[in-house]
């Protein structure tokens, strides 16, 4: 029998049972299949909802690389599950994953269920028979005929642009991690680079601070997602999770949680010191479930990604400390710096240093240096 991928998107079809449910229907039906998470937005939720036994969620892949990894393993074809704010925007994202899917499509079949309005869409079809079969499942889902995906980058005069389309206003940009501005209006928004810098935001408004966090790119390939919050849907429970184990224990250092759960599965994490706060409140709501504590170096700049942490007022910050975690308030505008001094002096310019001795000693000589470098920036201190 013909072997199906399950590419799983965002932590919204999770939360809402929906892909438990999916799961189970196709099960009943004898459809043998795997399942993995594009993308990193989702794993939190995987973890709440206890499918680590499901989903395979070990690696760090976009979706496009979810449908490589499958095609390379001989599985041909794969569904999206995904729930969208709006079906529109369910549409864009199967668009964007296809158009980013740079590997053979001689025998892909490429299929989405959006649970937002339920509607199945066939992108591509080699396997019609396979495909009578998953409608036969999901009979409910409208079908919607599929568009062909059309490139949504170009440059002109030395400009590299980015349309962004499905968005609404007031909603956060994120690129790679990192808000990088608002939207201000409903429909689309155009993101401008130059010499791998962003310098501007066609129907948003910049911040200019946030962007010394990322790297030259290239806007055609960075990961861009805009909502007000990561996470629409709330789950059932908070889960728990194992972190590694093994005899070299490391304090790791943030600026963004685009490679926070990689570092989880390398390493033996013992704390996280995290610069910024979304960074901080992001990395503590992730970490708690790994029982990693954090130490989290933040001005009251948050953009609140995070359901509960509004306008980041340092109280609020509790509810997201794993035990043993401590968040310092600095000056406006004074995170970055300090946190420079931080990757300089304590961690020698790299992202990870080894805890020699006893962890919970060491971690708390940690919170002491991190303290004397803050000095005089410190305004607050919160600690669990």
């Amino acid at each position: 029998m013909v072997r199906v991928g399950l590419l799983i998107h965002g932590p919204e079809v999770i939360d809402e049972g929906e892909v438990a449910e999916a799961i189970e229907r196709l099960r009943a039906a004898g459809i043998e299949f795997e399942a993995a998470l594009g993308g990193i937005t989702g794993k939190t939720a995987v973890i709440d909802a206890n499918l680590q036994h499901e989903i395979d969620i070990s690696k760090d892949l976009r979706p496009s690389e979810v449908i490589g990894d499958y095609i390379k393993r001989g599985i041909e074809f794969v569904i999206l599950m995904n729930h969208g704010k709006t079906e529109e925007s369910g549409l864009l994202l199967g668009e964007g994953i296809l158009r980013n899917y740079k590997g053979s499509r001689a025998n892909l079949s490429f299929v989405q269920l959006e649970f937002c309005d339920r509607v199945i869409i066939p992108w591509i079809l080699k396997d019609t028979d396979l495909y009578r079969a998953i409608r036969a499942i999901f009979r409910e889902f409208r079908e919607r005929i599929a568009r062909e995906p059309i490139s949504r980058c170009r440059i002109d005069a030395g400009l590299e642009y980015r349309e962004i389309g499905g968005v609404h206003a007031g909603e956060k940009i994120v690129v790679n991690g990192v808000v990088i501005g608002t939207t201000t209006r409903d429909g689309s928004i155009t993101l401008v680079a130059k010499e791998g810098k962003i310098v501007d935001i066609i129907g948003g408004d910049l911040i200019e601070h946030n962007l010394v966090k990322l790297p030259p790119l290239s806007l055609a390939d960075v990961m861009v997602k805009t909502g007000r919050v990561i996470r629409r849907t709330k789950p059932k429970y908070i889960g728990n999770a194992r972190k590694k184990s093994g005899n070299r224990r490391v304090a790791c250092l943030f600026y963004t949680v685009e490679h926070l759960f990689p570092k989880i599965e390398e390493v033996t994490m013992d704390v996280a010191v995290t610069i910024g706060d979304d960074t901080t409140s992001i990395a503590g709501d992730i970490l708690k479930r790994f029982g990693v504590c954090i130490i989290g170096i933040t001005d009251g700049d948050a953009d609140g990604l995070i359901e509960g942490i509004g306008d980041g007022a340092l109280e609020k910050y509790a509810k997201f400390l794993p035990a043993g975690s401590m968040v310092i308030r600095l000056k406006p505008e004074r995170d970055d710096i300090v946190g420079a001094r931080i990757k300089k002096e304590i961690f020698g310019g790299r992202d990870e240093i080894e805890l020699e001795g006893e962890p919970e000693q060491q971690i708390e000589k940690l919170k002491q240096r991190i303290l004397a470098i803050a000095g005089d920036d410190i305004i607050g201190v919160l600690s669990s």
